[in-house]
């Protein structure tokens, strides 16, 4: 990176403006004072569908609850005053979510070696004197605060993600947009995650089944594509990519801009994309069965969801959607022609090649589109 040239006054000057950009004021937390809190949302950003999904398995949880008990210090957690008195957890969710979920019976201790006679017990079967210890325990916390008139809030925010997200598991770029683009948008995306026909098409355990009262089943809370909020970015890309004249750039900097552009969305707008994105999913289903975001093989049994692939199918779904009865009377037909033009070295190094630039996602939705046309 080349240097940048400034006298040590420009240098001053920089930094007395850097300087009043952020200040940071430090408290300590009882533990129910922190369950209240969360509770009546003063500390958003903490459930999964605001920021990141539960990393922690209940292993991890409790020996961190045996931490607390055992009073040993644990690292602050953050919290950034996005308004007066509101809050939002920029690093701290796993162990915040473990708090939550052990006073509210939702975790029993497992995996523990020091206090293994609490094996399998939850809050409410804690001896009297050890629930009025754990109560007495504290959390540091450091608030971070910026004008609330400032124009830098975003970046800021943004530097601040990511430099606590250096060590630990790192937010991935989904995580860390639903952190910056906390939104209508941004909660839409979760829901339509959780369309059952999208969870069989991406072979995710369906939420209607495994999500039940803001408990995760192991099966889905493992789920690579749940764990980490790919399901919600997959959501994200066809809403990206089904504007051709968004798509310049990185493909990151395409869905940056989609959760930027669309957070002020209306509500009127938001049913729009909903309804959208739902008829698209059960089209492609219609069209292609379950494997309908499947990369075709010669052996279809062996065939694995491509991203790619899953990008040019909704958005030649979405581009030909006034035409979706002629191509459901032609689907054996469309079935044959893709599979037959994706077995071609060079078609499939053209869908799921290592070029992911803006022009190489351009030519790959135009080229599966050519092949739905085809068939009509």
């Amino acid at each position: 990176m080349a240097t940048v040239k400034k006298s040590n006054r420009e240098i001053e000057e920089r930094y007395e403006l850097d300087d009043r950009e952020i200040s940071q004021e430090r408290s300590d937390f009882l533990l129910p004072q922190i369950v209240d809190f969360i509770s009546k949302e003063q500390w958003i950003n903490l459930r999964p569908e605001y920021q990141r999904r539960q990393v922690w398995d209940k292993s991890k949880q409790s020996k961190f609850i045996e931490s607390l008990l055992m009073n040993l210090p644990v690292p602050p957690i953050f919290l950034f005053e996005s308004e007066y008195n509101r809050y939002e957890v920029m690093d701290g969710q796993q162990r915040l979510s473990s708090i939550l979920a052990f006073y509210q019976n939702r975790l029993k201790l497992t995996g523990l070696e020091h206090w293994r006679e609490l094996q399998g017990k939850q809050y409410s079967d804690l001896p009297p004197k050890l629930q009025r210890g754990l109560d007495r325990r504290r959390i540091s916390a450091v608030v971070l605060q910026t004008p609330l008139a400032s124009t830098r809030n975003a970046e800021l925010r943004q530097i601040v993600f990511e430099r606590l997200n250096t060590g630990g598991q790192r937010l991935n770029a989904q995580e860390l947009r639903n952190c910056l683009y906390s939104s209508s948008f941004a909660t839409l995306l979760v829901e339509l995650a959780g369309n059952p026909t999208f969870n069989d098409l991406c072979d995710i355990p369906r939420y209607a089944d495994h999500f039940v009262g803001g408990n995760v089943s192991s099966e889905l809370a493992e789920n690579t594509l749940f764990k980490r909020m790919i399901d919600c970015e997959l959501v994200l890309r066809f809403f990206a990519f089904r504007n051709v004249r968004a798509i310049k750039g990185s493909v990151k900097s395409i869905l940056d801009k989609s959760m930027e552009i669309n957070a002020s969305l209306t509500d009127d707008e938001l049913m729009q994309f909903r309804e959208d994105f739902n008829l698209r999913v059960d089209l492609a289903f219609q069209l292609f069965g379950t494997n309908a975001f499947k990369l075709p093989t010669l052996d279809d049994k062996k065939a694995s969801l491509s991203e790619p692939y899953y990008d040019a199918v909704m958005v030649a779904c979405d581009r030909l959607f006034d035409r979706r009865h002629a191509l459901l009377k032609e689907k054996i037909k469309l079935r044959d022609e893709l599979k037959k033009q994706l077995l071609k070295p060079e078609n499939r190094e053209l869908v799921v090649g290592k070029a992911n630039t803006a022009d190489a996602i351009k030519k790959r939705l135009d080229f599966v589109e050519k092949c739905f046309s085809s068939v009509l």
